[in-house]
């Protein structure tokens, strides 16, 4: 066995006092015997982290599931074991794969950790309620960068949606994205039971916090690596006789995580060229206006011309039609990038495009004005048809009022098509990387659909989309509308889409795995995740502590397909052959379907600036709200902004309706326990589409206007603060 520096210390000390008996000051000068190595067993330690006795995974993240490879930007790759992954009921586990191509771990990882009889609040930790405790130079529970020594934004909190001791996790959430590629240690010290009783650090960390040697291999080989771990802690003003737990891990890189999207992105439009993408026209509706009565089949209020039709786009897919489960395909040899299958397969995506009477009525004759045209981005697992809302729907009412043509397509790997295999996915977690293979691919879609919009040859050329001969919108510039769903993937498509540069993200989060477990929209899969619904020969995962871990681990590779891995490349730190980018997120106080928190933690990827005032004092359940975010400066602003918009406290609301502040637990917010639901509302109220069509103007033109009476946080449905 090889011995550390450490060890060998241990034992030379004492035999210097044999060999230089007058250099003692004891009155006891005889030698004394080496201390023997104590004796601790760490099962597994090849494939689990030892640092916890009874779970081989945690703490998690953690830097002894990665090893080295010089082929990687940051030189670790990570590496999982498929035998210490979660079984779901059928004893299938996780196949580790995917994960495996991974150079580190989410920027928006979930930390997760047991520690049996903590106390939080006895503990003193930063809540969600208070997050900026975090960084408090005595913080119990703290995230360093190892580089800077800088504490980093976070909460802890307990897995609610449990009460057994033995599946209740400590969930460690970071408020804003860790630094791509950098390395982080986390810090315990100071915890406390619900007695105010100091909680005994592990066994394993004991011996290394304490110096004490053990005759355990595993322990010994990982000796140097603690103690520059607790050389970078005191350095950070953290002692480490004061330490519970004290671990490190690392980021991926920009390049892992967005490589894949943005290859079939410059593949795609490479092979594209110069020429529009090929489309066809399937359906051409137009609509009289309603009559008197209201409106009959045939009738729109608002729109006049519905386009629909499909368009082909490079299939990166191991599939020849790409549908449901498929993964990228990798052609031999593989070098970690997608390829097409037979080098030309195509994907048919279809569209639907609306001609809002304000802007021709007579197609016959030449346009009043030309339209904006602009993406639409539909919500959970729709379809583009969500764009086809029919008189008084909101998009409708936004494109009739300011002459904006939306145009929308599936959110391909997050559509209503997808529904089934996502649920299959929940079962049994080794699917989940077709559901992101896909998701990757409906991003494609989107930019090439963006592209038919811009090209002359593409929609503007063709007499469906023109009015008297003339096209119907202006096709010099493109934006992006979408809701919920289309707000969290919207974030991550505004990252990399060349033909878009404003866009509106409509109550908007990032990071699934923060989303799903505060979302109302989640507890329909849940029986299926946890598998109470799957019956006896179905998956799923019963325990609630493994189905933390796997959304925490889903978060590795949701990144590549969703805002988490691209938010922080919207307006700063744009990617290669990416334009930077300015978005308008309107968020709806109190959502129950996407978390405002996690709206929050957007905002600080992006560097959004914040409407203010946010709020009506007190309204937020956080002692200091929105920390870190600055407010929009005065004058002209072009940049990215936050807006929030409130529907008014329960039963002091507009009508006397009105929201409750969302539950402080990873759990969703209920109607009626936390008033009404206001994830619509923002979308469907003038002054917020107000907001939206001053944003929605071209490059150096659209900016943020102000909307809202300036002194009084923004409302909806008429509500008035403090009336």
């Amino acid at each position: 066995m090889r011995l550390p520096r450490l060890y060998l210390t241990l034992l030379i000390v004492p035999l210097i006092g044999v060999l230089l008996p007058g250099c003692s000051d004891s009155s006891d000068s005889r030698p004394q015997p080496p201390t023997p190595p104590i004796s601790i067993e760490t099962p597994d330690a090849d494939r689990c982290e030892i640092l916890d006795g009874v779970n081989c995974m945690f703490p998690w993240p953690s830097s002894v599931f990665t090893v080295a490879d010089d082929a990687t930007p940051t030189g670790l790759r990570i590496n999982l074991q498929q035998a210490s992954l979660p079984a779901n009921k059928q004893g299938v586990r996780v196949d580790p794969a995917e994960w495996n191509r991974n150079d580190g771990f989410s920027p928006s990882q979930l930390i997760m950790l047991q520690v049996p009889g903590i106390d939080l609040e006895q503990t003193g930790a930063a809540a969600i309620t208070d997050i900026e405790r975090s960084l408090d130079a005595d913080a119990p529970i703290v995230v360093i960068n190892a580089d800077t020594g800088e504490q980093h934004l976070i909460f802890a909190e307990l897995d609610a949606n449990t009460e057994e001791a033995s599946e209740q996790a400590l969930l460690i959430r970071p408020m804003q994205q860790f630094e791509r590629g950098g390395r982080y240690i986390v810090a315990l010290r100071g915890l406390r039971d619900a007695n105010g009783e100091a909680i005994e650090a592990p066994e394993v960390f004991r011996a290394y916090r304490d110096g004490t040697v053990t005759d355990n291999t595993a322990i010994e080989d990982r000796r140097d690596a603690m103690e520059a771990i607790f050389t970078t802690l005191a350095d950070a003003g953290i002692a480490r006789e004061e330490l519970y737990l004290a671990w490190d891990f690392s980021i991926a890189s920009v390049q892992n995580i967005t490589e894949r999207l943005l290859h079939i992105r410059d593949e795609a439009f490479a092979d594209l060229g110069s020429a529009a993408p090929l489309f066809e026209v399937s359906a051409v509706t137009e609509f009289a206006p309603c009559g008197d009565d209201g409106c009959a089949e045939g009738e729109d209020e608002q729109i006049s011309r519905e386009v629909a039709g499909t368009f082909q786009v490079p299939n990166f897919l191991a599939s020849d039609e790409g549908g449901p489960g498929s993964t990228f395909y990798y052609a031999d040899p593989d070098d970690g990038l997608p390829d097409r299958l037979g080098g030309d397969n195509l994907f048919t995506a279809k569209f639907f495009c609306r001609i809002p009477r304000s802007v021709s009525e007579d197609f016959s004759q030449a346009p009043k004005v030309q339209a904006r045209p602009s993406l639409y981005g539909h919500g959970l697992l729709g379809s583009a048809g969500e764009v086809q809302g029919g008189t008084g729907n909101n998009v409708d009412i936004m494109a009739d009022t300011y002459q904006m043509m939306f145009c929308a397509t599936d959110w391909s790997g997050f559509a209503s098509e997808d529904a089934g295999f996502a649920i299959q996915a929940l079962q049994d977690f080794s699917l989940l990387p077709a559901f992101f293979d896909r998701q990757q691919q409906g991003m494609l879609n989107f930019m090439y659909l963006a592209r038919l919009l811009k090209h002359e040859a593409g929609f503007a050329g063709h007499q469906a989309f023109q009015s008297g001969g003339v096209p119907a919108f202006d096709n010099s510039i493109v934006y992006y509308d979408g809701n919920s769903q289309g707000g969290i993937l919207g974030g991550a498509l505004m990252g990399v889409i060349q033909d878009v540069t404003r866009g509106v993200l409509g109550v908007p989060g990032m990071a699934y795995s923060f989303l799903l477990r505060r979302s109302v929209d989640f507890d329909v899969y849940k029986p299926f995740f946890g598998g109470s619904a799957t019956g006896e020969d179905g998956g799923g995962y019963p325990s609630i502590k493994d189905q933390g871990f796997l959304l925490s681990l889903a978060q590795m590779l949701w990144d590549r397909a969703e805002a988490s891995g691209y938010a922080y490349h919207i307006e700063n730190n744009t990617l290669p052959n990416t334009p930077a980018h300015a978005v308008l997120l309107q968020v709806a106080y109190g959502d129950h379907q996407v978390s405002m928190w996690a709206a929050e933690s957007m905002a600080r990827a992006i560097g959004a600036r914040l409407r203010v005032p946010a709020l009506e004092p007190g309204r937020h359940p956080d002692s200091n709200a929105y920390v870190g975010l600055e407010p929009v400066p005065a004058g002209e602003f072009l940049g990215s902004v936050i807006s929030i918009w409130d529907n008014g406290p329960v039963g002091g609301g507009a009508d006397n309706g009105g929201s409750a502040p969302p539950p402080i637990t990873n759990t969703p917010p209920f109607e009626p326990d936390f008033g009404e639901d206001p994830h619509s509302r923002p979308r469907k109220d003038p002054v917020a589409q107000e907001q939206k069509h001053f944003f929605l103007m071209p490059d150096g033109m659209g900016r943020f206007v102000d909307t809202c009476d300036p002194s009084l946080p923004c409302t909806v449905d008429g509500y008035v603060p403090g009336g």
